[in-house]
Parts: structure tokens; C-alpha cells; sequence
């Protein structure tokens, strides 16, 4: 019976400390952010000014930063306020980025790619559909668009549990980018986003 209490306090005493552990490093990254829109990006991942917070947590989301010179990154987890949700539907409006590669990938709540029959994740510079003008549009569902359609499911079912008040999350990614988003990251132009409807 002792043996059981033991190791009952040293499963939660593990629990109790991943909980804080996690609660520190997202708000460090929360004091870290800039905002530019929906969009989010931390400034010094990457850079020499990185701490050790920062850089445990960039190595826990699995950003795996290259120097800020080399990539930025932003982040859009609301939209509104709101949290990115797999019973609504959502649009990207944007046209060229200054950098010399972009994408635009989306991640379920675990950071993780979402699966899907299409085996369609990301789209970047380079494989959208545009109009005449350069600009695009991509469609972000669980069901089936037209054109540029990034899909963000299957459905949940009913015993889908998630650790995090987002259903997902869409991450920007610019490679070799310009002066701007070194030097004035909550200003620079990103793409738009806005929620169509929900079910």
C-alpha cells in the first residue's frame, strides 16, 4: 500500500510540473510575441537574444528556427479572438511576400500535420492557383473546396479530446526574408484572414 502512495505522489508531482513547465514556457512566448493582425510571430526565435525559455519552447512546438535572418515565422491560433475551429470554414487572401520562399502549412492542436485522404498541407509561392493580378485565395475547411484548399480534417468525433482551446492553427513560414519583417514585424503585409461561416 505504501509502494501504491508513492508512486501515486510521483505521478502527480510529474504532472503538477509538466503543467507549470508548459504555463511558463507559453508565457514567455506570449511576452515574447508581436501581433500583426490575427497573425503572431516571437522576434528573438532565432536570434542571439534568444533565452533559455525560448529556446525550449521553439524546441517543444517543433519550429526548429534557423537564424531570424534566415526565416521568419507567424502564427494565426484566432481569428478575432476566436479560436481556429473544425466546424467553421475560413479564407486566405494574400498575393506575394517579400522573401524568397513562403508557405502557408496548417497543424492540428498536437502541432502536428492533419491527416487527409488528399495529402494536402501546405501550400506555398510556388504551387498556388492565382488570378490575373498575382493574387489568390485559399479555402480552409474540413469539407471540399474549389481552387486552393488547404483541409483542415476529418470532423472531430465525439470522444476526440484536445488539449488546447484550438481545433488548429496555420503557421506562415518565410524563408530568406525581407528588411521589413526584421524590422518591423507587427506592420509587415501578410495574408488576410477572415471566418466564411459555421456549421
Amino acid at each position: 500500500m505504501l509502494v501504491v502512495r508513492y508512486l501515486f505522489l510521483t505521478v502527480a508531482i510529474l504532472v503538477l510540473s509538466a503543467t507549470l513547465l508548459g504555463h511558463s514556457l507559453r508565457s514567455q512566448m506570449e511576452a515574447m510575441s508581436v501581433q500583426n493582425g490575427n497573425w503572431q510571430t516571437t522576434v528573438n526565435a532565432g536570434s542571439a537574444d534568444a533565452g533559455t525559455m525560448l529556446r525550449a519552447a521553439v524546441a517543444l512546438g517543433g519550429l526548429l528556427a534557423s537564424t531570424r535572418e534566415d526565416s521568419v515565422y507567424y502564427i494565426v491560433e484566432t481569428v478575432n479572438g476566436e479560436p481556429l475551429r473544425l466546424d467553421c470554414d475560413y479564407v486566405l487572401r494574400g498575393g506575394d511576400y517579400d522573401a524568397d520562399w513562403w508557405s502557408v502549412t496548417a497543424y492540428a492542436w498536437d502541432n502536428y500535420l492533419i491527416p487527409n485522404d488528399y495529402k494536402r498541407y501546405s501550400y506555398n509561392n510556388e504551387n498556388l492557383i492565382r488570378d490575373a493580378d498575382g493574387r489568390w485565395e485559399i479555402q480552409v475547411s474540413v469539407n471540399k473546396q474549389p481552387g486552393n484548399w488547404l483541409p483542415t480534417g476529418p470532423a472531430a468525433s465525439a470522444n476526440w479530446h484536445k488539449f488546447s482551446a484550438k481545433d488548429f492553427d496555420l503557421l506562415l513560414r518565410l524563408y530568406a526574408p525581407g528588411q521589413e519583417y526584421l524590422d518591423k514585424p507587427a506592420s509587415a503585409s501578410l495574408p488576410q484572414i477572415h471566418k466564411v461561416g459555421c456549421s
